[in-house]
């Protein structure tokens, strides 16, 4: 009975974030990618007219090629930033980061699944992002797909078996469930209009430009 008592002891805390500072970092990151998208989709709008200069033919639909790339950029974004340092800009101004269950960067196929998970949230109106509101290891539907854990960027350990994870907040999570019940009615649907007009704004604009120019 001394041994177990004896590693037991051993065993240290390690908070895991709660739904909060994960949310800040969120829209932060979704911000940037919403920007740096529509530059993209206007460089491949140009791209696209100009093309057609030499092959009128191509592309078919330069609207959904616009999206295309703005997604593509989304997909690069997150997973790059997960499997390279566990931070997205976003949790770096928070001061956060995503780790694996070896206190690791997620790998690239790890952190692809991990945005497999967002897409999966945004599809049941952000139940998924709000689970880790609820969650005694603060994980998000997208944590427990990828079986990834977030914690602050100070933090380190090599294995989570070895440790124990314990919820960095403690508030009441019925203030997420509410802000939750919001955002669910806004957000989804704002996003996929912008995403759905996005291109034939971007390639109508241009064509007129350059059809006056």
């Amino acid at each position: 009975m001394s041994a177990p008592d004896a590693n037991r002891a051993d065993v240290r805390s390690v908070p895991v974030v709660g739904f909060g500072p994960r949310a800040a970092a969120l829209v932060i990151d979704e911000m940037l990618v919403w920007f740096l998208g529509i530059i993209l989709g206007m460089a491949v709008a140009v791209a696209g007219l100009l093309l057609t200069i030499f092959s009128p033919e191509w592309p078919p639909r330069l609207d959904w090629l616009v999206i295309l790339s703005g997604l593509i950029f989304s997909v690069v974004y997150f997973t790059a930033s997960w499997s390279k340092s566990g931070q997205t800009l976003g949790k770096i101004v928070v001061g956060i980061k995503v780790v694996g269950k070896d206190g690791q960067p997620p790998s690239g196929g790890k952190a692809l699944l991990r945005y497999l998970g967002y897409i999966l949230n945004g599809l049941a109106l952000s139940i998924g992002f709000l689970w880790a509101a609820l969650d005694s290891k603060r994980q998000g539907w997208h944590d427990k797909i990828a079986s990834t854990y977030v914690v602050s960027d100070e933090e380190e350990f090599s294995d989570v078996s070895k440790v124990k994870l314990v919820p960095a907040d403690r508030g009441p999570a019925w203030v997420w469930v509410a802000l939750w019940v919001l955002l669910a009615l806004t957000m989804p649907t704002a996003l996929l209009s912008t995403i759905l007009t996005l291109g034939p704004y971007v390639s109508e604009a241009l064509v007129s430009f350059f059809a006056g120019g």
